[in-house]
């Protein structure tokens, strides 16, 4: 009697602690399945509310199969409605409607949870599952703002990426019109120095034809050498400014002017 009376006791103990087993599994799924409908309600597009309530369908699957386990069956029901809810949501095709699921299936994870807890003291290990719940969902709710804090900083470091990507862009802007505007500006000296160098050389051939002449009239003899060293390429317009174009036939002009009058005071009349 003595045997199977200790047979009796172990198989109960045993089988208390395997339900508590089950409701502990069933609490923690619902509190994650209730942690992910919280971050589908909450993301801030519907790609983010459905990436959660995907994750937050399989949790719900999980209790429901839990909750149907442990015997607790207004868990179990509460656990298909909110999974069906969050694959309404999924279903959706607007942030709106995404989350308006979404909502009800948050609202249906807390009651599932006060319902596995009810099950459970109506057990005898209310006491044990309060404190686990209660260390799980701060746990949870560690993590929960492990993440959001992550995902400010990385929205941080994205702003500020962006506002060096504008600076960039803008510096490239100016850039980019300065050296058109030096570009314009520069197409328009040469198109000056190249009209100076034609109008400077035919003149300098018109003085120089002009005192070749006068040579021969003064003095048959005494022929003005001609310099021809005024004529130039366009090519080397490039590598000037347009004051040093005008210097550079100013001079020329100066030169000629000069060889001139040197050969000229030399002339004695007969």
């Amino acid at each position: 009697m003595k045997k199977i009376a200790f047979i009796l006791f172990l198989s109960c103990f045993i089988s208390q602690i395997y339900g508590q087993n089950l409701y502990d599994d069933a609490l923690t799924a619902a509190s994650y399945a209730y942690s992910h409908s919280k971050k589908a309600h909450g993301a801030n597009n519907v790609y983010h509310t459905q990436e959660y309530a995907d994750k937050a369908i399989e949790a719900f699957e999980k209790v429901e199969n839990l909750a149907n386990q442990c015997g607790c069956k207004k868990a179990n029901e509460t656990a298909y409605e909110a999974k069906v809810d969050m694959q309404s949501s999924l279903e959706q095709d607007t942030y709106e409607r995404s989350r308006f699921f979404a909502k009800r299936a948050k609202e249906l994870g807390s009651e599932i949870l006060e319902q596995l807890t009810a099950c459970q003291a109506n057990a005898g290990t209310y006491a044990y599952t309060e404190e686990t719940s209660t260390e799980e969902e701060n746990e949870i709710a560690e993590a929960s703002n492990e993440v959001s804090e992550k995902q400010r900083e990385l929205e941080e470091k994205r702003r500020q990426l962006e506002i060096e990507q504008r600076k960039l862009e803008q510096q490239i802007a100016e850039q980019n019109k300065m050296k058109a505007d030096f570009e314009a500006k520069r197409a328009a000296e040469l198109r000056e120095q190249s009209l100076i160098k034609s109008k400077a050389e035919k003149a300098l051939h018109k003085l120089e034809t002009a005192l070749q002449e006068l040579s021969v009239v003064l003095n048959e003899e005494s022929i003005f050498e001609s310099q021809n060293d005024y004529l130039r390429s366009e090519n080397d317009l490039k590598n000037e400014s347009l004051d040093d174009t005008k210097n550079f036939y100013v001079n020329r002009a100066k030169e000629l002017t000069q060889t001139a009058m040197q050969q000229f005071a030399g002339h004695t009349g007969n």
